[in-house]
């Protein structure tokens, strides 16, 4: 810590605040005797994520359904205009990033913030998901077409289809980043 510390020109402070919070977003463990160690993505932990951010998500999009104004209609209309550049110009790296605004756009709107927070926590946590978009060359285009079917249930005020829609896009992204994650390929989720 102290050579970090030295490193950025800052006392250890700093340094033992940023890595508490990243230990707590799941980016760092502590060992003893040794320190932060940078964490890897542990499938068992994805797999303990993925149907908590599932049902949570839907419930959120179901919320937020009943709460969409139109500004906030046109906002994810825009951003998916800027995805489909993305997939058009093959950059997952800015997609990731703008899917999860899109998606924490749309939580935001469900006025429970309880929810967002814990919402926001997972994301936190599993912000390497985003990596999804650079291992699979067609996960960016399945995802803007799934973006367009949600984005079109919301417009129609139809929660049950927008929440079902949100919760069959997170199992397909889980899906085709444990592809990659797990060499004998998905089996089961929910294992």
């Amino acid at each position: 810590m102290a050579d970090i510390a030295e490193k950025l020109h800052v006392s250890t402070q700093p340094v033992r605040e940023a890595l508490k919070r990243l230990d707590t977003e799941g980016y760092v463990n502590w060992t003893l005797n040794v320190g932060a160690v940078v964490s890897g993505i542990s499938i068992a932990d994805l797999k303990e994520d993925i149907p908590i951010l599932r049902e949570l998500e839907g419930l959120a999009t179901r919320e937020a359904t009943r709460h969409l104004t139109p500004a906030v209609l046109e906002q994810l209309e825009s951003m998916l205009g800027t995805m489909r550049l993305y997939v058009a110009n093959n950059r997952p790296a800015e997609y990731g990033v703008l899917n999860k605004e899109f998606h924490r756009t749309i939580h935001a709107c469900a006025g429970n913030n309880h929810l967002l927070k814990i919402l926001d926590d997972l994301w936190a946590r599993r912000d390497r998901l985003r990596a999804v978009f650079l291992l699979s060359p067609t996960r960016a285009a399945e995802s803007l077409r799934e973006h367009e079917a949600i984005v079109a249930a919301l417009k129609a005020r139809d929660a049950e289809e927008a929440g079902k829609l949100v919760e069959e896009h997170r199992i397909k992204a889980a899906a085709e980043l444990l592809k990659y994650l797990e060499p004998e390929g998905v089996v089961n989720l929910f294992l």
